[in-house]
C-alpha cells in the first residue's frame, strides 16, 4: 500500500512541476516586459529565474521547493509592476492562474517556451522553502 501512495505522490509532483515550467516562462516573459518598460526589478531576478530553470530541468527538486522559488520571483515582479506608471499586474496574474489550470493556453502567447521538466527517478530533494538564497 505504501508504494501506491508513493507512486501517486510522485505522479502529483510531476504534474505540478510540469505546470511550474509554464509558470516559469510566464514570469520570464513578465520580467522581460518590465525591463522593456524600464521598470527596475533588481539584479537578482534574472539569476533567480535561471536558477529555477536549472532546478526544474534537473528533475530532482520538489514542487514545494520550486513553488517557493517561483513565489519569491512573482512577489518581486508584482511589487515592481504595481509601482510602475502603467501596471500590467492583472494581465500577468491571469496568465499565472491559467498556467495552473487543467488545460492551460498561456503557452500560446508567450515567446519563452516552458521549461520541460524531466523526471529522473532520483526522488525529490526535501523542501526547506528557504527560497533562492540557498
Amino acid at each position: 500500500m505504501a508504494e501506491a501512495g508513493s507512486v501517486e505522490r510522485t505522479q502529483t509532483e510531476i504534474e505540478v512541476l510540469e505546470k511550474f515550467g509554464l509558470r516559469w516562462s510566464i514570469l520570464a516573459a513578465w520580467h522581460e516586459e518590465l525591463v522593456k518598460r524600464q521598470v527596475s526589478v533588481g539584479g537578482d531576478v534574472p539569476r533567480n529565474l535561471e536558477l529555477v530553470r536549472a532546478k526544474l530541468s534537473t528533475g530532482c527538486f520538489s514542487s514545494c521547493e520550486i513553488g517557493c522559488d517561483l513565489g519569491e520571483i512573482e512577489g518581486i515582479l508584482v511589487s515592481r509592476d504595481g509601482e510602475s506608471p502603467a501596471p500590467s499586474v492583472d494581465f500577468w496574474l491571469g496568465l499565472l492562474g491559467e498556467a495552473m489550470s487543467e488545460a492551460p493556453r498561456s503557452e500560446e502567447i508567450l515567446r519563452y517556451p516552458p521549461v520541460k521538466f524531466h523526471y529522473r527517478n532520483c526522488g525529490f530533494l526535501p523542501c526547506g522553502c528557504r527560497g533562492l538564497e540557498g
